[in-house]
């Protein structure tokens, strides 16, 4: 636990890059829908990466796009964009899954993804 917690955020970034995958809920326009999604992360720089994902519910597919960097620990957060939406991620790292916050002004989703 001690050696986790002294990681510089380099070392710390590099477990975020790859492909992961889960699921969660999408809220906008007062309804809440299951949603599924599979992420993938590239290195951009010591502690930041681009971020693509594809994620369907019952009513379609969205396409998010964006940029996310450590902000300390086991935190990620940055801009996305997707379907003339742009919001901010918050991502939280707990080893092999992330919980992932996404917020715009027009709705919010929360996932859980695991390592592929």
């Amino acid at each position: 636990i001690a050696l986790g917690t002294a990681l510089t955020p380099a070392l710390a970034a590099s477990s975020l890059e790859g492909q992961w995958r889960g699921s969660g809920s999408v809220s906008h326009r007062k309804s809440t829908d299951a949603v599924r999604c599979r992420v993938s992360f590239h290195r951009l720089s010591a502690t930041s990466f681009s971020v693509s994902s594809q994620c369907t519910t019952e009513t379609g597919r969205y396409d998010i796009t964006g940029r996310v960097a450590a902000a300390g620990g086991n935190r990620y957060s940055g801009p996305v964009q997707g379907q003339g939406v742009t919001g901010t991620a918050v991502i939280v790292q707990h080893g092999k899954s992330l919980s992932v916050t996404v917020t715009s002004k027009r709705g919010s989703a929360k996932l859980s993804l695991s390592r592929l």
